[in-house]
């Protein structure tokens, strides 16, 4: 048919590129993009360790804060173990009641639910009809 134009593809085109281009000017091109993939690896092997040292160094800190802590606790303020024991697992289910309803609010993008105040509604108060037969 006369009237259709053949539609080509990235992949056909790229192939009659290459079909067109010199053997040594593809080779060139195959070279730079692994140098290029080889760099952003390198790159990205970097920030991976800084990270995982950055991690140690927090777990290396949350250990000394918490052990700081209840040193404090049982010396200082004269808690007993099992006070601070139990005060530690009502904050820990109370941290892990917070981080599910805060995942929940994420995954339905819900809004959080203000709390609620003991305010009059805005409506009139309704008239008493013994008031319009008095």
């Amino acid at each position: 048919m006369p009237g259709k134009k053949s539609k080509k593809t990235d992949k056909d085109k790229r192939r009659n590129a290459s079909e067109d281009a010199p053997p040594g000017e593809e080779a060139l091109s195959l070279y730079t993009e692994f140098a290029h993939l080889k760099r952003k690896l390198e790159k990205t092997s970097e920030l991976a360790d800084n990270l995982a040292s950055r991690l140690e160094d927090a777990e290396i800190h949350i250990n000394l804060l918490t052990r700081f802590v209840t040193t404090i606790c049982i010396e200082k303020i004269g808690m007993r173990v099992g006070v601070l024991k139990r005060l530690l697992k009502r904050v820990e289910s109370e941290a892990v009641r917070d981080s599910q309803i805060h995942q929940l609010e994420s995954l339905y993008n819900l809004p959080a639910i203000p709390p609620k105040k003991n305010t009059p509604s805005k409506q009139p108060p309704k008239k008493d009809p013994w008031d319009d037969i008095a």
